[in-house]
């Protein structure tokens, strides 16, 4: 049911699918607040949780306004409203911020002190895991929707196949504990997990790159996906790649076609196996560091929302610095997202692009 939900999510569009990270963001921001509400202590501390929502809503605004404020975002956001909106993100963020700082301090309470820093302190703590960490995930749903949906599937590629390699195998080969924090993880599990997952992460792509609107850029942010179309970035093209002697011998080949993606796979499959599943383990801890069993019943069985979602958020990180760091350069420009920077320009500052790009293809022999 989640799967359903989350790929009819996606066929909304790119909004939509920011929409559901915004979603989660405040569900994950409710259940890690909620769990240190439990002491009757925050009935004598007025405004309590109000200040802790109105730390994180600033911060919030701050993220996806700055997004939203620099390019490529900006020349996508065609309300006019937004448009002149925009430049005051800034002042009003600090407007909350500062407004915030105010209301902390005048609610500090005599005897309360060392619990309202403590308070404190875990607010900005859980902020920095629900908004700065998921600031991410913008980059990577308009980068094109592969980017959000291939790190997704791994982790949930290797959160499944860890179970059922350790309910088929565990402590049958490997006796040792994996970790402490979790008794019912296994080395057993975590081994076979990441070798299927480094498979999956080398197959998958070329189920997912059949599709032109997941791995085209955004360039409209209303559009329907399925009619999104775009010269197929590099990424996504097919290339002649040398194999290793030894490996040669035993294929019988030199070479083999792939797509530079299912390379660039094994990276990011490697990631979701050896660094990912430690984001679960973290979850774990403070689940045990509180004695809590879930973090909400809001997904019945699945002990909340930042249960599903613990392994995501740095793997989605991973995702958006492997991108801007190796693949960007040849994905992240295409001809229609220059034309619409340009369109984005006033008329005096569009014929002088005119004037410098004509000059600039002269010099290269390009233009006569």
């Amino acid at each position: 049911m989640m799967l359903g939900a989350l790929m009819t999510i996606v066929a909304l569009g790119h909004l939509a699918t920011l929409g559901l990270v915004v979603l989660v963001q405040v569900m994950m921001f409710r259940e890690l607040v909620n769990v240190r509400y439990r002491s009757r202590r925050i009935k004598e501390i007025p405004l309590f949780r109000t200040t802790q929502w109105g730390w994180f809503w600033t911060c919030l605004i701050y993220s996806y306004g700055g997004a939203f404020y620099q390019e490529p975002l900006n020349s996508l956001v065609k309300s006019r409203f937004v448009l002149q909106l925009l430049p005051y993100v800034e002042f009003i963020t600090l407007v909350g911020y500062s407004t915030m700082l105010i209301v902390v301090v005048l609610t500090l309470k005599k005897g309360y002190y060392k619990y309202q820093m403590g308070q404190l302190a875990w607010t900005i703590a859980v902020i920095v895991i629900t908004v700065v960490q998921v600031h991410s995930f913008t980059n990577n749903i308009f980068n094109g929707l592969f980017w959000f949906l291939y790190p997704v599937s791994l982790v949930i590629c290797n959160d499944s196949m860890a179970y059922f390699c350790g309910l088929a195998l565990g402590r049958r080969l490997i006796r040792r504990q994996f970790v402490h924090i979790s008794p019912n993880k296994t080395w057993e599990g975590f081994i076979g997990a990441c070798f299927c997952t480094m498979l999956f992460a080398a197959v998958f792509p070329l189920a997912l790159a059949r599709w032109q609107f997941l791995t085209c850029p955004c360039t409209d942010l209303t559009a329907n996906i399925f009619q999104i179309s775009c010269d197929l970035p590099e990424v996504f093209t097919p290339a002649l790649y040398a194999l290793p002697p030894w490996v040669s011998r035993l294929a019988g080949t030199d070479t083999v076609t792939l797509l530079p993606i299912q390379i660039h796979g094994l990276g990011l499959g490697a990631f979701a196996s050896l660094v990912a599943p430690f984001g679960g383990l973290f979850a774990s801890a403070i689940k045990r560091t509180y004695n809590l069993k879930d973090f909400s019943d809001l997904i019945p069985g699945h002990g909340g929302v930042f249960d599903r979602v613990d392994c995501q958020l740095i793997m989605g990180l991973a995702a958006n610095i492997y991108f801007s760091t190796f693949i960007g350069g040849s994905s992240a420009l295409s001809r229609p997202r220059i034309l619409q920077l340009a369109a984005a320009l006033s008329p005096s500052e569009q014929l002088e692009l005119y004037r410098e790009l004509g000059a600039a293809l002269k010099t290269a022999g390009l233009l006569k």
